[in-house]
């Protein structure tokens, strides 16, 4: 159990450092890697949403002001569901 924390820690500081520097191909990865790996790793959508209040949801962009909270969760949704197929 301890070598999971540590784990879900050092994916959670990698998901924080990228999301403050604007890194998105690392969230992307490291997010995918935290839901496939972890029971439930809601940080992929809190990373998305982070994500898009620092470099999205401005005035004018419509739709893709919203995009990095929108791909997290379809992908989140994605991947629970072919883990459960191959999981079985």
């Amino acid at each position: 159990m301890q070598k999971n924390n540590v784990i879900r820690i050092i994916i959670d500081i990698v998901l924080f450092a990228s999301v403050v520097n604007g890194w998105w191909p690392l969230i992307f990865i490291f997010g995918v890697a935290g839901i496939w790996y972890f029971a439930n790793f809601p940080e992929a959508i809190i990373a998305g949403v982070a994500y898009d209040a620092l470099f999205g949801m401005s005035s004018g962009m419509g739709i893709r002001g919203w995009l990095g909270t929108i791909i997290s969760i379809v992908l989140y949704t994605i991947i629970l569901l072919i883990k459960k197929i191959v999981r079985r």
